[in-house]
Parts: C-alpha cells; sequence; structure tokens
C-alpha cells in the first residue's frame, strides 16, 4: 500500500483485504476470503473467459469481447500473439478477434487464464514460495500439453489449463496468507513433517482440498474437478495432468535424478513412445516452459524451472529470442485503454488497476521497450518504482531509487518541480542533456527517454518513465507527443478517483 502524511498529496493504492482475524479459518471462510474480498478479478476473468469458450455456440466476437473488459490483458495477449511461440505468419495480429481466429478459442483462453495466474505475483504476500509454486505450475503445464499433443488429446488446451489450475489452492494460500504463512514454514521445517500434515496443523485442511472448493467455487473445466477429486483415476487425461505436475517437482531434484527416469519411462508408456523420445521432448517442453514464463513478463519465475544439462548451454538464446520480440506503436489499443480508464474511473476506485493500465497503455500502446511509474516518498525527499512493465522492468525496479536533494536526480527534480513532461534525446538542450546524472544514467543505460510528472490535486506525487534503449529504435517527437497526451488523460483520471475518495 503507498500512503502518505498528506492525503490531498499521496495515492493510496489499496492491496487486498487484510483479514486481521488470526483464528484458524475452516475451508469455506478461506475460499469466501479468497473470492469475494482477495481475488475477485481474478475469479471473475476465469469465469467469463472460460464459460465463453465452451460453449459451442460462443463466437470469437463474443469472447473478444470477454477479453476486452481488461484493457491490461488485452495488450499482453496480443503481444503474446505476435511472439516468436505463438506468431503463425508474417502478418502482425492487432485485434482480439483476429487472434482467436488465428490461433483458435482455446489458445487464447489459455493465455488469458495464465496473465491472470500470473497477475497474482504483484499482490503475493509470501513471494517467495509464490513464485515457487507458479514456476512449478507453469513448467507442469507446458509438459502436459506435450504429453497432450503426443497422445493426439482432443484438447491439448484444456489439459494445459488444468495442469496449470491444478495447485491453485497452493498459490491462492500463498497469495493472501498473513500470519499462517509463518506457522506453515514452522510446521514444515519439524521433524517429519510433510506437506499435507503440516497443511492440516496449520489450517485442518490441506491445499488440495482448497484447491477442489476453489475449482468448484469458480465452475471450472470439469476434467480440473475430476482430477483433484480424484487424483488415481487411470484415465489418460487425468494421469496426463498428474504426472506433470510430479515430474515438474521431481526435475527440481535434478534432470538425472531417479524419479524423473521414473516418470519419464511412465510417460513414454502414456504416449505409447519411446523413452527417448519422449525425453527429448520433456527436455524442449522444460526449455519451452521457461521461454514462456519470460514472454508472459514472469522473468523471476523462469529463472526457477530447472533445465536439463543438455538445454542450459542454449539458456541465453532462447531468452534473447523472446528479449527483442518489442511492442510496436498501437494507436487502437491506446485509444481503448484510455476509454476503459475513463469507465474504470467512473465505477470503480481501484487506484492499483488504474496505474497498472497506464503502464500498460504506455508500454504495449505507445510501443515503449520499458515503462514504470515513481512515487515520492511521504517526506518527498526520494522517489522509487512502485510498478514497472518491460524487459529488464524489474531490474529497473529494483535500482531506479533516488534521492531528491542532490544532483544524481536533477533531471527528476526539474520535472518534479517545473510539473512539465521532458523528451532527452541527442536534440536536447545542452542545459537539460547536463541534468542527466552519470549515476542515472548508469540504471537506465541510456540518456534518451521520457518522463511525466503524475499531478494529482495540484500537487506532483511522482513520475512516468519510459524508454525504447533496449531494441535500440528511434523514439521520435511523435512518440513523446502520444505519451504526454496519454499521461495528461491518466492525471486527469487520477485527479477524477482522488475526488471521490
Amino acid at each position: 500500500m503507498i500512503t502518505g502524511t498528506d492525503r490531498a498529496c499521496f495515492i493510496e493504492i489499496k492491496q487486498v483485504l487484510n483479514v486481521a482475524d488470526n483464528e484458524k479459518k475452516d475451508i469455506q471462510s478461506w475460499i469466501e476470503k479468497i473470492t469475494n474480498n482477495d481475488m475477485p478479478i481474478f475469479g471473475r476473468t476465469v469465469q467469463e473467459v472460460i464459460s465463453v469458450s465452451e460453449n459451442d455456440e460462443s463466437s470469437a466476437a463474443q469472447l473478444s469481447q470477454v477479453v476486452l473488459k481488461d484493457a491490461a490483458m488485452t495488450g499482453r495477449v496480443l503481444k503474446l500473439a505476435n511472439s516468436a511461440y505463438y506468431k503463425r505468419s508474417d502478418q502482425k495480429v492487432s485485434t482480439i478477434s483476429r487472434a482467436i481466429m488465428a490461433l483458435g478459442f482455446d489458445t487464447v483462453r489459455s493465455m488469458c487464464l495464465t496473465v491472470a495466474l500470473i497477475d497474482s505475483l504483484e499482490h503475493g504476500r509470501n513471494r517467495k514460495h509464490l513464485v515457487s509454486e507458479m514456476a512449478r505450475s507453469l513448467h507442469a503445464a507446458t509438459q502436459a500439453r506435450i504429453v497432450a499433443i503426443e497422445r493426439n488429446d482432443k484438447s491439448p488446451e484444456e489439459i494445459y489449463i488444468s495442469t496449470l489450475l491444478y495447485n491453485v489452492g497452493d498459490l491462492a494460500f500463498w497469495c493472501f496468507c498473513d500470519e499462517e504463512g509463518e506457522q506453515m514454514e514452522i510446521a514444515l521445517n519439524k521433524p517429519g513433517a510433510t506437506p499435507d500434515s503440516a497443511q492440516r496443523e496449520v489450517l485442518g485442511f490441506s491445499f488440495n482440498e482448497l484447491s477442489s472448493g476453489l475449482v468448484k467455487e469458480w465452475s471450472l473445466c470439469d476434467l480440473l474437478k475430476t482430477t483433484l477429486d480424484n487424483p488415481d483415476n487411470k484415465d489418460d487425461r487425468t494421469r496426463s495432468v498428474v504426472l506433470s505436475h510430479e515430474l515438474a517437482i521431481a526435475s527440481e531434484q535434478g534432470w538425472d535424478s531417479s524419479e524423473v527416469r521414473r516418470l519419464t519411462k511412465k510417460l513414454a508408456e502414456l504416449t505409447k513412445s519411446n523413452p527417448r523420445k519422449i525425453k527429448e521432448k520433456l527436455y524442449q517442453g522444460a526449455k519451452q516452459a521457461e521461454i514462456n514464463a519470460s514472454d508472459y513478463g514472469a522473468k523471476v519465475v523462469a529463472d526457477l524451472i530447472p533445465l536439463p544439462e543438455q538445454v542450459v548451454e542454449d539458456k541465453q538464446e532462447a531468452i534473447e529470442s523472446v528479449t527483442y520480440q518489442y511492442p510496436e506503436v498501437d494507436a487502437g489499443l491506446q485509444l481503448s485503454i484510455l476509454q476503459k480508464l475513463t469507465q474504470l474511473a467512473a465505477d470503480s476506485t481501484d487506484l492499483s488497476a488504474v496505474m497498472k493500465m497506464i503502464l500498460e497503455g504506455i508500454h504495449y500502446g505507445i510501443g515503449m521497450d520499458r515503462a514504470l511509474f515513481a512515487l515520492m516518498t511521504p517526506d518527498r525527499q526520494a522517489i522509487h518504482v512502485k510498478y514497472a512493465l518491460g524487459d529488464e522492468g524489474e531490474i529497473l525496479q529494483n535500482k531506479f531509487t533516488f534521492s531528491l536533494n542532490g544532483r544524481n536526480a536533477e533531471i527528476l527534480k526539474f520535472c518534479i518541480d517545473n510539473e512539465k513532461a521532458i523528451f532527452l534525446n541527442g536534440e536536447s538542450s545542452s542545459d537539460m542533456a547536463e541534468k542527466i546524472s552519470q549515476e542515472l544514467s548508469n540504471v537506465i543505460g541510456t540518456r534518451t527517454f521520457v518522463i511525466s510528472p503524475i499531478v494529482v490535486k495540484n500537487k506532483v506525487i511522482g513520475l512516468y518513465y519510459a524508454d525504447r534503449s533496449l531494441s535500440k529504435r528511434e523514439l521520435p517527437q511523435e512518440s513523446f507527443d502520444s505519451f504526454q497526451f496519454f499521461t495528461q488523460q491518466s492525471n486527469l483520471i487520477l485527479n477524477h478517483l482522488a475526488s471521490k475518495r
């Protein structure tokens, strides 16, 4: 939560509801807590996307309308549709309808659900466990899709989704736990403790039971329900989900372990393939899972997916193939996001959603390599990043912290003091260029960028920053004009929201 001593100056970004009750809750209380208070957008998005795409009478237009309700998701789905993994031709996919027609309902559905799940990382209260579970789920889902394709399954994407959400209870717990998270850590470290025994000691039920309850509450796919209720079922589709999760867990102890060899043999039998061939497929799956995680904007997750020794040397090449899929200018998406922002401002006071959507517009709509918004500290003496998007966004988020009292942040202070958007490039005046300190230049890795103040109730509370330094693409005046217009409109929307508080 972002706070300030002067509420007329600082925006409070609401995070998930912090439940004060420290008593153990029964499973239904947890389901209600997650669904009604902590995870409403994720639950609603999942339900709407699945209900439309599972209906045989649904059209591409109907699914498009569901996705377009979330402008941030729209931008990310379009970026993914144009990535090396999904792109089917040289023609750019510029609309959700075209993405659905080119890739199919099921693939777009998988994209949307993965985006929604990864977004929960931003709210995680126990990030270490949450990122670990996310890496395991994404790895398992990627392997399950490969297994399904090898089996000639009727719907590999349904297998992917069921595997991705198989441990949704684990993810939800680590995302929203309070003191229970600390208690779980203690219980897990007790001699002889197992995950199931620790979960029952702290909560009175298992994560698997929580997953099953959430899946039923959100009316998710039947395969996921039946697999959670009976994981020992010998049905090939259930086994694809369960064995893929077991493989993801086993690979964390090394791809040469006896458990991985045992599971590889079982998967070979399931796919009616020889072990050597399926082993190669699984190695490719691990590599693809890492690439996909980066493509979805979750490099911290990608770094935790274990790679076999044979493909470790290709890791940098794989990452680079994703790194240079930079978003292009999309005026239509800019307009769509501005319209969605206006609607959101009228219907809600969710400032966190607004700020993220603004960054999505700058990154995906204006076509910037990186975009961030930084907020001033309550004493107005320093500035630090709250959200960042794009390549190296997480690195930038960790490093972009400056005191406003010295020369290291002179150009940032100039922007704040003058309440003026600034375009820094090779044609900037020498006086302006001299305000870029060496420390700032080292952090952002460029001297060509755009910045604009965030002004609420006539006071600057922070700034927006964006650049194209990583792709080495030109940053013309037109892009600065779009950036300036977009940030001006966003300031109007933020002021409207502030007046409602």
